[in-house]
């Protein structure tokens, strides 16, 4: 053997890449997901009979793009849990001052919202999605969720690194 013996350690392989394609991900492909989740829902229900079950082609695509991006997203979280984080504490940053101070943030968004609806008929959709999700808390929720996404991610990727090592000591000896 070449090193046999040898005392010097190698250094793991940068994890930079995959942080940065792991936050780039996540910061697109989630609003996508929220996006064509909550109009997908929308189309779903739209119009519909009460009690009674439809078929909206729509609605089925919509939510099958939506879930898409949402595991696309969630499956780069097995590479680097930075990009959950990220989105998770954006989310629950944005959420949080619409629970606490709602008045204030009708006054400060109000405007912008009202412009949006004002603009196309997208606009109107993602504002109404928007403060509907904002003001329901659903923002920190969701916040919450992908915070613990990460912390999860990160624990099973650091539990089976340290699983290795005892593998590699217990082959080396």
């Amino acid at each position: 053997m070449l090193l046999e013996g040898s005392s010097v350690v190698g250094h793991p392989k940068s994890r930079a890449a995959a942080h940065w394609a792991g936050v780039l991900v996540w910061v697109v492909a989630l609003p996508l997901a929220w996006y064509f989740l909550h109009d997908g829902a929308a189309a779903a229900v739209d119009g519909a009979t009460p009690m009674r079950f439809g078929l909206s082609v729509r609605a089925l695509l919509e939510l099958a793009a939506g879930a898409a991006a949402l595991a696309f997203a969630l499956w780069t979280a097995s590479r680097s849990s930075l990009g959950s984080f990220v989105v998770g504490v954006i989310s629950v940053l944005a959420g949080l001052p619409f629970l606490v101070a709602p008045a204030a943030m009708n006054d400060a968004v109000g405007p912008l919202l009202d412009r949006l609806t004002a603009h196309s008929s997208l606009g109107a959709t993602l504002s109404a999605y928007w403060w509907a999700d904002a003001i329901s808390g659903k923002f920190i929720a969701f916040g919450l969720f992908m915070i613990m996404v990460g912390v999860v991610s990160h624990q099973a990727r650091r539990a089976g690194r340290r699983e290795q090592e005892i593998i590699d000591r217990v082959r080396r000896a």
